[in-house]
């Protein structure tokens, strides 16, 4: 006569439960090491993100400059270019 609690396979119900359980562990196990490596790269992300964002703002700030700069030198070039005396045809 089978056992009763084996409920007609050769494994226990209990012994079942345990193999369960265990598969559970295990694939907690795996979803924590992967949950701390995803944190891990979403605070390397948000560094570099940060990192780029400061970079982007220094580049707005030296285009204007050099914005400045250019203008100042067309201002020049276009001041001389005016005043220029009418050149002579040369005979």
């Amino acid at each position: 006569m089978p056992n009763d609690d084996s409920n007609g396979s050769w494994q226990s119900r209990l012994d079942r439960m345990e193999g369960l359980m265990d598969l559970l562990i295990e694939d907690h196990v795996r979803f924590d090491d992967e949950h701390k490596r995803l944190l891990t790269a979403q605070i390397v992300l948000t560094d570099r993100v940060d990192k780029v964002t400061i970079a982007l703002r220094e580049l707005a700030e030296s285009e204007k400059h050099t914005d400045e700069r250019l203008n100042a030198l067309i201002a020049v070039v276009d001041d001389l270019v005016r005043k220029r005396p009418p050149q002579q045809p040369s005979a």
